[in-house]
């Protein structure tokens, strides 16, 4: 697995996988009229030509929520093995923020219409940056080169607009921020997700010391959750979230990428790849089931 319990009183997996309601009132978007296909402000991620499964865990580089918090992926231990679940924190941004963030994008000249940044110049397969971002009322849905930065021995550095190396530089700042938007973003706090996409597969090996074993705390075992790997594998892919989600998170918390994971049923061990749900995901288990 790529990135790869006390037994809990849980009620039956089928019957918990819902989500939790709140009853507390959305914060405004900073954004005055978002359209309505827009499920975030902006988002940044990496594409590549690669099987669904290779891809799985792989995070956004930053989200930017309709109500303003910026979310990004935070530092672990570089020790191996590393934790199971990536940690995501998030910083409120206010609405003078995100008018830097939509003036400096429409400086790179990114706004314009033009959705390919490439310039034409990158090999097959290669990994690209697509970038979502929302501005004056349309969602813009951009693919560019991340690694053109202009690099310049005086200044000022200002690349060409509409260059690649315009969106590259756009990028840079976005998954930096604090020079961009200086005292209109909050502090770091640990985000909660809603849920998590879990891909089932063959318990990881062990490298090193063995890792003690996490029972899966659900009693319907591991047969009973998502939908069978279209590849045949045996593994499964789905997602839990509400108060499934809440039971499970201090186990995933403390689990690492050799976890195995015993089924409650059989006895028989697994492995997890989890990815956290973030606003704007899609089925993260299209294409595998």
């Amino acid at each position: 697995m790529s990135r790869p319990i006390a037994r809990l009183a849980v009620p039956a997996l089928a019957a918990v996988m819902l989500a939790a309601c709140s009853g507390a009132a959305p914060s405004p978007s900073p954004e005055p009229t978002p359209p309505a296909e827009a499920k975030v402000l902006l988002r940044v991620s990496q594409v590549q030509a690669l099987p669904p499964q290779a891809t799985f865990g792989s995070l956004p580089q930053v989200v930017i929520t309709l109500d303003g918090k910026v979310l990004m992926g935070g530092a672990v231990p570089a020790i191996f093995p590393g934790p199971l679940v990536m940690p995501i924190f998030e910083r409120q941004l206010t609405p003078a923020g995100w008018g830097k963030i939509v003036a400096a994008a429409r400086a790179a000249g990114l706004l314009s219409g033009q959705n390919d940044f490439t310039d034409g110049q990158m090999p097959p397969g290669s990994m690209a940056t697509r970038l979502e971002i929302v501005a004056d009322g349309r969602l813009y849905e951009l693919t560019g080169d991340a690694s053109r930065i202009m690099v310049c021995i005086t200044t000022p550095c200002v690349p060409q607009p509409g260059t690649p190396e315009a969106f590259g530089g756009f990028v840079s700042a976005v998954t930096g921020l604090d020079a961009l938007v200086g005292a209109d973003i909050g502090r770091d706090n640990a985000y909660v997700p809603a849920g998590y996409a879990m891909v089932v597969g063959p318990p990881p090996d062990q490298q090193g010391p063995d890792q003690p074993p996490m029972a899966w705390p659900f009693a319907d075992g591991f047969a009973a959750f998502g939908k069978p790997l279209a590849d045949g594998s045996g593994g499964r892919c789905g997602t839990i979230i509400g108060d499934a989600a809440a039971a499970l998170r201090p186990a995933l918390g403390a689990a690492n990428q050799l976890t195995r994971w015993r089924d409650p049923t059989d006895g028989s061990f697994h492995g997890l790849t989890v990815r956290v749900l973030l606003p704007g995901d899609g089925d993260l288990c299209e294409g595998l089931v």
